[in-house]
């Protein structure tokens, strides 16, 4: 291998692949750089600028000179080291983010809600927790019928677990679910020290969502939020499936999963509602289902899914617990009505919807309705509101949460 006649050339691009790749290797292994990013960047400009054009119009020279006829492993002495050095932050950036998203994938975020039913303050579990609403900081003061400042007794919020936290015993998850290991709730300080106090751990089963799983890009844990209800001499945890997004409603939507439908909730009852059940499904009210009896309209907003069977035979069964007197259960079974023949006519792609009513004799009615959009239009298909919610009904059904100037009520 001739290479005499290119020396210079050579240690050029060497020289300049040297300073890259200590620039490179600096930036990726320097921790909180700051400003000093900036100064590697500087010093690349400053210093490997000038190498660059020497080594530029070295190889130009050598071009003219040889009239072209550069060896072809010159070409690569020249540039090939440079061009190594160079990729040095990207490849590790590349990595770093293969490996984040591995460790993501096996340890996702976890989505949880947390109702205080226990009469006093607590101090709630905030280990690589982010975005709480709800409940100020890590206290959580007791649910309250009658504070309407917010959501009082009612907090959300969701974990990342780090690396550090995914390996550590005492951090009570693995993967996207609770695990059996986790018996106890420990309650936690401001400061984030644990007070000393916990109470037992009730798990409830994990909704069966495989189906939903299967259609949907981002897994389990994207699906499921983990609710905490808090007594007394207890916690329970009940997981269910988290209110959908309007991206997710759609894929929902469009895989067409057979008894997958969006609840709602209208309280006529004088009690405030903080825990629903479907058949067995934990809902996520999304706060305290507060009376609306003899106050104005106060819309639900959005609604918590669930897969069951709203066959005509077969009436929802539903039990619920109320911020007065939990932890007393209450049940009661609603029939959803079927819309009528000229449905039949609809594109079907769409959700469908329900709107219970809890009525002050302790039954419940539904109203059956579903969105449908044509030619960029949107109408709604309902079976209005049921007979015996008609006399406490104050938002005018599901079709009252829509402008009627520019949504379509269809004939049912």
């Amino acid at each position: 291998m001739k290479i005499k006649g290119y020396l210079f050339g050579i240690i050029v691009s060497f020289a300049l692949a040297a300073f890259l790749a200590f620039l490179g290797v600096v930036f990726v292994t320097a921790d909180n750089l700051g400003w000093g990013a900036v100064a590697l960047l500087s010093y690349a400009v400053m210093i490997g600028g000038p190498l660059a054009g020497v080594l530029l119009l070295t190889w130009i020279a050598y071009l003219v000179r040889d009239r072209g006829k550069v060896p072809g492993h010159i070409h690569a002495l020249m540039f090939l080291p440079t061009l190594a050095a160079v990729l040095i932050v990207p490849v590790d950036d590349a990595v770093r983010q293969s490996r984040s998203d591995s460790f993501r994938k096996a340890n996702p975020a976890i989505a949880e809600t947390h109702v205080n039913l226990s009469g006093r303050a607590i101090g709630l579990d905030f280990r690589e927790a982010s975005s709480s609403s709800g409940g100020g900081a890590q206290s959580l003061e007791p649910a309250s019928a009658t504070h309407r400042g917010g959501s009082s007794g009612f907090s959300s919020f969701t974990r990342y677990p780090g690396p550090g936290a995914a390996t550590r015993d005492a951090f009570p998850y693995a993967g996207s679910r609770l695990k059996e290991s986790a018996t106890r709730y420990t309650y936690f300080n401001v400061d984030g020290t644990p007070t000393g106090t916990s109470l037992p751990l009730l798990h409830l089963p994990y909704p069966d969502i495989a189906t939903l799983v299967s259609a949907y890009a981002y897994g389990e844990a994207a699906l499921v939020v983990h609710q905490y209800f808090h007594y007394p001499d207890h916690v329970e945890v009940a997981p269910g499936l988290a209110r959908f997004s309007g991206m997710t409603e759609d894929t929902m939507g469009s895989a067409r999963i057979p008894g997958l439908a969006i609840f709602s909730v209208e309280n006529y009852t004088p009690q405030t509602l903080v825990r629903l059940e479907l058949n067995g499904q934990t809902q996520d009210l999304g706060g305290l289902a507060r009376s609306l009896a003899g106050g104005p309209c106060d819309p639900p907003r959005g609604g918590t899914p669930a897969v069951l069977d709203l066959d005509l035979d077969q009436p929802v069964k539903v039990r619920w617990q109320t911020l007065e007197d939990a932890p007393r259960w209450h049940e009661a079974q609603a029939l959803v009505p079927a819309f009528g023949p000229a449905s039949k006519a609809d594109p079907d792609k769409s959700l469908l919807r329900v709107r219970l009513y809890f009525l002050p004799d302790g039954t419940i009615a539904a109203e059956r309705y579903r969105e449908i959009r044509t030619r960029g239009e949107l109408a709604i298909r309902t079976t209005g509101v049921p007979a015996p919610a008609k006399a406490y009904s104050v938002c005018g059904g599901a079709y009252g949460n829509y402008n009627p100037q520019t949504v379509k009520l269809l004939p049912n």
